[in-house]
């Protein structure tokens, strides 16, 4: 006599199936978790890289230095004059580089871009886990570039 139906499965067969089911899901959601980190760093440092290009294009066009405050201790940057913040991702650490006169206080302070296109330099490190990315300002021509580098390369 046969364990199973013509049109169905055994009790066994349905058991295996779910076990592969879950042991499948347990592998790949940590990963999907991992990722859409991944993808909200890499959507933050692109956000930061258009502020400080529309800062600079804004400090072309209206012949005044705009800058763009970046704020460690509270997570967020926001194009100076302007009062609606921009949180970073949750969780993520958060490095400014800029020069001396544009310390703000110890957790905050401005890339500023002057009516030349020219900047103070600096840039912003954004990390989540071991993703890291670089959003960096050169100072002589204002360009704005984003570089990824592993934890292991920053220290």
């Amino acid at each position: 006599m046969k364990a199973t139906t013509e049109n169905g499965f055994s009790l066994l067969e349905l058991i295996v199936a779910l076990g592969i089911a879950a042991l499948l899901f347990a592998f790949f959601v940590p990963t999907d978790l991992s990722r859409r980190g991944h993808v909200e760093l890499v959507s933050s440092a692109r956000e930061v890289a258009a502020a400080l290009r529309f800062a600079r294009s804004q400090a072309i066009a209206t012949n005044h230095s705009m800058g763009v405050v970046v704020d460690v201790v509270n997570d967020f940057y926001r194009l100076s004059g302007t009062s609606t913040p921009r949180p970073f991702p949750r969780g993520s650490q958060i490095r400014l580089y800029t020069t001396q006169d544009q310390t703000l206080d110890q957790g905050a302070g401005t890339i500023r871009f002057y009516p030349d296109g020219s900047s103070s330099g600096g840039g912003v490190a954004i990390s989540l886990g071991d993703d890291q990315y670089q959003v960096l300002v050169d100072w002589l021509t204002g360009s704005v570039s984003i570089h990824e580098r592993s934890k292991a390369q920053s220290h």
